[in-house]
């Protein structure tokens, strides 16, 4: 499952030049998706247009299509400019490791559940990552080790925080900060099509690399849901 970040009327960060976070994951999104199929992988999205999903239903929808993966892509922001480089994240179910980026990606979230089925089923969410959340460190390193090979994109490594819409998959998931669209650099680059279809190269390679280091252990477990 292919998880573009934002849209609609979340347009996520913006950069110096003017490029919107949800048009630029949106292009990653469809270049990891062509890559992905190309390496004979079927790929879904949980968005193939410029649409508000709220994020507690990003997961679920993962859920719904039996996906192996979720891979969740964003940009990154920061209020000096100078700030570059990518890093992968997978779930905390405490507290992270930047506080700012979690605000920032968690913003669109919506209202969370507050009837007694959906704070059941958000429990029951809790647990279903909880049961990956070693495989989803194996694929956040397996990642960002091809994503560290790309020039001129500085590492900064795997990374742990709660984000909203990782909560739920049951199946390795990941959040994905391709580069930081604050930076100016970075964000021309983000706009050519030949370094989207680079970054797009460097997840598929991890996705591939983490499939063979599992051997073809890896299977979606079942999470029964409420009733």
């Amino acid at each position: 499952m292919v998880d573009p970040g934002h849209g609609g009327d979340d347009g996520g960060a913006k950069g110096p030049r003017g490029l919107k976070e949800k048009a630029a994951a949106l292009e990653i999104g469809q270049a990891v998706a062509a890559k992905l199929e190309a390496a004979g992988f079927e790929a879904v999205f949980t968005r193939d247009d410029d649409t508000f999903i709220p994020l507690w239903d990003r997961a679920r929808a993962a859920n719904a299509q039996g996906a192996d993966l979720f891979i969740s892509l964003h940009l990154n922001a920061a209020r000096t400019r100078a700030a570059r480089g990518s890093e992968v994240y997978f779930l905390s179910l405490g507290k992270g490791d930047d506080d700012e980026v979690v605000a920032a990606e968690n913003a669109g979230a919506g209202t969370a559940p507050t009837s007694a089925d959906s704070v059941v089923a958000s429990i029951l969410d809790d647990l279903a990552q909880k049961a990956f959340l070693q495989d989803s460190e194996r694929l956040a390193v397996a990642i960002q080790g091809q994503l560290n090979r790309l020039a001129g994109i500085k590492e900064r490594g795997v990374k742990q925080a709660p984000f909203i819409v990782l909560r739920g998959a049951a199946m390795p998931a990941v959040l994905v900060e391709v580069a930081f669209i604050s930076n100016p650099k970075e964000e021309e680059k983000l706009k050519d099509a030949a370094f989207r279809a680079k970054v797009a190269d460097a997840i598929t390679r991890g996705v591939r690399r983490y499939f063979a280091q599992a051997n073809g252990s890896v299977r979606r477990r079942t999470v029964a849901g409420p009733g």
